[in-house]
């Protein structure tokens, strides 16, 4: 059987306009796009509390699915909150369905970003949310079942952190 591969909904990059995210998405979604805005969730500490801040994984973009066959990409430079949509030689690029589905296997159900890099015993990571936000600890191994431990030494102790916990976002230093 023949499958014409020109009729699938494909992946596009739309330009938001300053603090529009939510307008964009919102307006999008309402005219029957798909679209996908991961985030990451930062934590930072002000004296003895810790803020939960959520930045975009790509400032000032946004991803949008659709058939360039049966919808006119121009329809998204007219929706409130986009500026543009990212064209080449006057035609919208298409983005990599693999790198959607990389990006969308690396986030949770609400967009938000988890890592899940490859680590080694030894290798440092700063972690980025929680209680031990900013702190940088050490890899301790990885088990047969597959969980990662890390070290980190926190008023003269040393604590064992597990990162497969869902709560915890790291950074490979």
């Amino acid at each position: 059987m023949f499958m014409d591969y020109n009729s699938e909904e494909k992946w596009f990059i739309a330009q938001i306009k300053p603090n529009s995210y939510n307008k964009a998405k919102n307006n999008l979604q309402q005219q029957g796009f798909e679209t996908f805005l991961p985030t990451l969730e930062l934590t930072k500490r002000n004296s003895n509390r810790c803020l939960y801040n959520s930045i975009y994984l790509f400032p000032g973009y946004m991803f949008v699915a659709f058939n360039p066959l049966l919808i006119k990409w121009t329809k998204i430079n007219n929706t409130f909150g986009v500026s543009k949509i990212l064209t080449f030689n006057g035609k919208p690029e298409v983005v990599s369905s693999d790198l959607i589905l990389e990006l969308k296997g690396r986030c949770d159900a609400n967009d938000k970003f988890l890592s899940k890099e490859h680590l080694q015993g030894g290798d440092k990571i700063k972690i980025l949310t929680g209680p031990f936000s900013n702190f940088i600890a050490k890899i301790e191994n990885e088990n047969y079942s597959r969980r990662k431990w890390a070290l980190l030494d926190f008023m003269g102790q040393t604590r064992r952190l597990d990162l497969n916990n869902k709560n915890i976002v790291y950074q490979k230093l």
